[in-house]
């Protein structure tokens, strides 16, 4: 089963029907799921999390990020990583209950490689949450390197960690590699940051990360991904359109969707004739 959804909520006024920023409720009238940063900045308490329910349809599903002292940003403490796992738990709970949490998305830095420390501080983070939905995001390329791929890929079987599986541009440093592996049984997430060489290489300023996703798929390029996600060996694959930066994101997975012949059946409300 593939799933399709967006991240960065706002910003894709063609589902709205003001034309302006998009809403939750909007995106639930053309996917079953949303990709949520919020959770990176500040764990969203109970109350938060509840308004975000009240806006989609029951069976909608979210990815949350974990916070960024949880994936070791610059800044993160000891002490912050447990009081933020706690905090990141009881907020979700709404979620939890009503089977809404499709996965806890753990985006580690670019500078996170492969160490002893790395892979002990993954395994407490599984520890910390035996029974939650776990992705990994690997931003550095040395857990992919030929010395340490089968290991990685090996350590997050062992651990039930839903692997996250990357589309950016390849370039000589900075970027990781696109490997179609499954690791849990029941749910692989890809996230497609788009091809944009340039940006991905040359992104600078405030406005670095729109650089970066600015680039829009083609058909045959959607076509390959579409390859990518039916043959990855999980039970649910949930297709993440990240290319935000021109507004290409939401365009993409409405083709994409039309492309694969998918069909979602408990969407929510949406504006008669827009983008039908």
């Amino acid at each position: 089963m593939i799933e399709v959804g967006l991240t960065a909520v706002a910003e894709h006024p063609s589902l709205s029907p003001t034309g302006r920023a998009s809403t939750l409720a909007d995106l639930a009238g053309y996917f079953p799921v949303v990709e949520l940063d919020t959770g990176f900045y500040h764990a969203p308490d109970a109350a938060l999390v509840t308004k975000w329910q009240a806006q989609v349809p029951a069976t909608f599903q979210f990815i949350v990020k974990a916070t960024s002292a949880m994936t070791v940003h610059p800044g993160s403490t000891r002490e912050q990583v447990v009081a933020d796992a706690a905090a990141l738990e009881a907020g979700l709970q709404p979620l939890i209950a009503q089977h809404q949490l499709a996965a806890i998305l753990l985006q580690f830095p670019p500078f996170y490689g492969v160490t002893p420390g790395h892979v002990k501080y993954l395994r407490w983070l599984r520890s910390r949450f035996p029974h939650l939905p776990l992705a990994v995001e690997w931003r550095n390329a040395s857990w992919y390197a030929p010395t340490y791929r089968e290991s990685t890929l090996s350590l997050m079987r062992e651990l039930a960690l839903i692997h996250v599986v990357v589309d950016e541009p390849v370039t000589p440093g900075g970027s990781v590699p696109l490997v179609a592996s499954a690791t849990n049984a029941d749910l692989t997430i890809m996230r497609l940051h788009g091809r944009n060489v340039a940006g991905w290489q040359n992104s600078t300023g405030p406005d670095w990360r729109n650089q970066r996703t600015n680039y829009r798929y083609s058909p045959s390029e959607l076509q390959e991904l579409g390859a990518v996600a039916k043959a990855l060996a999980s039970k649910r694959v949930i297709v993440i359109f990240n290319n935000n930066g021109g507004g290409d994101a939401a365009a993409n997975a409405l083709a994409f969707i039309k492309q694969e012949g998918l069909h979602f059946p408990h969407l929510g409300p949406r504006q008669l004739g827009l983008l039908d």
